[in-house]
């Protein structure tokens, strides 16, 4: 867990200064250029920074231990970061389309474009070293907070590629490109935002984990001969932690001490499918009848 929550920091840290410098190089883009497109990654990447804030500080109180008054943790907050997240890419996109539609109206030609074209590449390649960290990092921890920084970062890559297109066709004189290719971002932006919030929302209200996992309880349990059933299986996750409760029945004339023991055997087994789970299992008596 504390590895878990040294990786998880540092996607968060490095989201923090990859978002700093795209920036300030595209602030310096679209100053040479007052590229609509270019306005629009550069504010994504301002969202970026203040979300990535928001999301590392998040981490850090995620990974606290449990306490008197949060028992089962505190890694909601990774789910409450994303969902701030949501909104604010949600709202930055709303402004950005109203930006994109004026230009649509009133297209401005774009300056610069080669210095451009090649701050945006250079953007494309700091994005993509960062998503594949980040996913990284996931695989090893599955935390919600880092998968849905790369699922922004991952729509940063299609937009800041679909920007690079859009400069190419203005030195071709296709200038209604520039303000088309905001509007495309924006699409993207909102499709990522809600992504993100269904997720965050589902974790928040408990929402049961995939079906798959229940079904791994009840088949582990039918190939122990000592356990006659299962039932009342729940399931739920916090933050990286996998919450499973299960209720096991037993003859009645079993000791309680081998039960216990059975239940344990259970307890294991899922661990090793699911290593950062939280297991409780229930030793329910069955009276013959």
């Amino acid at each position: 867990m504390r590895n878990d929550a040294k990786l998880t920091q540092s996607a968060a840290a490095l989201s923090i200064v990859i978002a700093a410098i795209l920036i300030l190089i595209k602030a310096f883009a679209w100053s040479e250029t007052d590229s609509s497109s270019i306005l629009a990654s550069f504010a994504d990447s301002s969202l970026d920074i203040i979300v990535s804030l928001i999301n590392f500080f998040a981490i850090r109180f995620a990974f606290s231990p449990a306490d008197k008054e949060h028992p089962f943790g505190h890694g909601k907050a990774e789910s409450l970061a994303a969902l701030i997240q949501s909104a604010f890419i949600s709202g930055s996109a709303f402004v950005l389309l109203l930006h994109a539609g004026e230009r649509l109206i009133h297209p401005q030609e774009i300056g610069s474009l080669q210095t451009a074209t090649w701050i945006m590449a250079i953007s494309l390649i700091l994005t993509i070293l960062l998503v594949l960290y980040q996913r990284w990092v996931y695989s090893k921890t599955a935390s919600l907070a880092v998968k849905a920084d790369s699922a922004h970062y991952v729509g940063d890559i299609l937009a800041t590629a679909a920007v690079i297109a859009a400069l190419f066709g203005a030195q071709f004189g296709l200038i209604w490109l520039d303000p088309i290719v905001a509007i495309l971002i924006v699409f993207t932006l909102l499709k990522s935002a809600y992504g993100i919030a269904k997720e965050s929302l589902d974790m928040l209200m408990d929402h049961a984990l995939d079906p798959e996992v229940a079904e791994e309880v009840e088949r582990l349990v039918a190939n122990n001969d000592n356990i006659l059933g299962c039932h009342d299986i729940k399931t739920r996750q916090s933050g990286n932690t996998q919450f499973i409760q299960v209720h096991l029945d037993f003859s009645a004339d079993i000791s309680l001490i081998n039960a216990h023991g059975e239940g344990e055997k259970i307890v294991e087994q899922l661990l090793s499918i699911y290593p950062r789970a939280d297991v409780l299992v229930h030793h329910d008596p069955v009276l013959k009848t």
